[in-house]
């Protein structure tokens, strides 16, 4: 499955970045996380529980973020199973400054298997749009509560 898009922010891209690296910020915005931790290989191990259509289910996997250039690109990479199936994914994220703010692209190439994508790829899909949605704008209410916006 691949799914692409763009996220915009009332701040720079030093603070945008900042947030995409707040441990404590992205427990609070990430869909269904009960717990984002360092491990001992310079990544994270996450636990999620998440419900996709009426498959409901708890989650646990680990995050890896390579190919940084701070602060303009990244790549995560990210693993996860559960009873109710797995997801591999790798997400590439490019931050640009605009007059506005930053504008974050982003593009995702996930496997998605077992239990989970027996409901087909169209709805899955539908549910990872909205989830994303649902993240860049819980992101963007977060940081209000540590940054100043850049003026206009």
């Amino acid at each position: 499955m691949k799914l692409e898009g763009r996220a915009e922010f009332p701040y720079d891209t030093v603070q945008v970045w900042s947030a995409l690296h707040d441990v404590d910020i992205l427990v609070k915005v990430i869909p269904g996380c009960k717990s984002l931790m360092p491990d001992e290989d310079g990544g994270y191990k996450i636990t999620l529980s998440l419900g996709v259509a009426a498959i409901k289910g708890d989650y646990e996997g680990k995050i890896r973020v390579t190919d940084v250039e701070f602060p303009h690109r990244y790549l995560l990479n990210a693993e996860g199973a559960g009873k109710p199936g797995f997801v591999n994914m790798e997400v590439n994220c490019l931050l640009e400054a605009v007059s506005a703010g930053t504008l974050m692209r982003w593009s995702c190439d996930a496997n998605v298997g077992g239990l989970i994508a027996s409901i087909g790829g169209r709805v899955i899909t539908g549910i990872s749009k909205h989830m994303t949605k649902e993240f860049f704008k819980d992101l963007i209410n977060e940081m209000e509560n540590h940054f100043v916006p850049t003026p206009n």
